[in-house]
């Protein structure tokens, strides 16, 4: 699953800056200003972010303070492994409450951006409550490997 996350963080990039170069021809070859592509572009990289971040936590390139593990035992590290990845699970199921509450409403109010484009507002803000699911389950992966870690240390 993280790998389709990745890929999908990958592609939503990729077009991205499809979108700002075809911007900037329109704009310098037309004299055109079109307000569609900021718009999709913002969209597309906060779910690049948001849904790319399991990809990046399985595959462990996220940022860490590693030095501290020289200071301690191998089963502290997994004791502090275990008990940060606890705490991010935690943040992520805050992150995932809020996110439903802000799509449902965003859904049945209908809530747009109020552009000229006008796209629907729980489209993006989905974006939140599904990278916050993935991190939920990418979190509890990862507790679940740094506890059989500790099982055999």
């Amino acid at each position: 699953m993280a790998q389709v996350c990745g890929a999908f963080a990958v592609t939503a990039l990729l077009l991205s800056i499809l979108i700002i170069v075809e911007l900037v021809f329109e704009r310098y070859f037309f004299q055109r200003a079109i307000t569609w592509q900021t718009e999709l572009v913002t969209m597309l990289l906060v779910a690049s972010t948001f849904i790319g971040s399991a990809y990046v936590l399985s595959e462990k390139a996220h940022v860490s303070m590693e030095w501290i593990y020289d200071f301690l035992s191998s089963k502290n590290v997994i004791r502090l492994k275990i008990f940060t990845s606890l705490l991010s699970l935690l943040f992520f199921l805050i992150l995932f409450y809020f996110g439903f509450l802000m799509v449902e409403e965003a859904f049945t109010k209908n809530y747009t951006t109020g552009t000229v484009w006008d796209p629907p507002l729980w489209v993006p803000y989905s974006s939140m409550m599904i990278g916050a699911a993935l991190m939920i389950l990418q979190y509890l992966a990862e507790i679940m490997k740094l506890t059989d870690e500790k099982d055999y240390n």
